[in-house]
């Protein structure tokens, strides 16, 4: 299994992001965690993270999940001919449920198990890796019952991907995002679940049974 799980974009490390890639440098990136956002708001840095990706070498496609709800099959197809699949921040719980509409957490588990894929994300796109969101509402934008209208489940999901035994708590000690940071970190204290605090820049990466966290 490949991860990179970033607080912000590719961090300092997008090189490493890259490599571990490996040899199929199309890219899949999905902006779901933004899709209660106007489309103007939603949209406003496409071009921006396209030029990101290449830079780093990737072959960019941006991806909508709210294409595919209830098409799974032929959402597997695509996803399978990329190396790599990424997800922007926003809002982690309306990111879970895009991924539950769509069938791409199955496609991912799938995948990553067969080490045929590269999953990436940044802020709620790294939180999402976790066993459970449960102390993720602590922060002020990813709201559990924010869902958009064309959303076919209403139901908050709280269970992660499971991909990783801890949370990712991104932003830590920005300007914008430290006080929701530090409540993340106090809920996952009190309650006993393992956590990497990453500021800007900093990424945890997970190959194998081998995790590490890059500052």
């Amino acid at each position: 299994m490949r991860l990179f799980l970033s607080s912000q974009d590719f961090g300092n490390y997008a090189g490493v992001a890259r490599k571990m890639a490996g040899a199929n440098n199309k890219a899949l990136f999905i902006k779901n965690a933004q899709d209660d956002l106007p489309p103007e708001q939603r949209n406003f840095s496409n071009a921006e993270k396209q030029k990101m990706f290449e830079a780093a070498g990737f072959k960019f496609e941006l991806l909508d999940l709210r294409d595919y709800f209830g098409k799974k099959a032929k959402l597997e197809e695509k996803v399978s001919l990329a190396g790599s699949f990424w997800s922007s921040g926003g809002n982690t719980f309306m990111l879970r449920r895009a991924m539950a509409a769509s069938g791409v957490d199955e496609i991912l588990k799938k995948l990553l198990a067969e080490d045929k894929i590269l999953y990436g994300g940044w802020s709620a796109g790294a939180c999402i890796a976790a066993k459970s969101l449960h102390g993720v509402e602590s922060g002020d934008f990813p709201q559990p019952e924010v869902v958009p209208d064309n959303y076919p489940t209403k139901e908050t999901m709280w269970d992660g991907l499971d991909l990783v035994p801890f949370m990712v708590v991104p932003h830590y000690k920005s300007d914008w995002f430290g006080k929701e940071a530090e409540e993340m970190k106090k809920y996952l204290e009190e309650n006993g679940v393992p956590y990497h605090l990453l500021e800007d820049g900093q990424v945890v990466v997970v190959n194998g049974d081998k995790v590490e966290l890059l500052k």
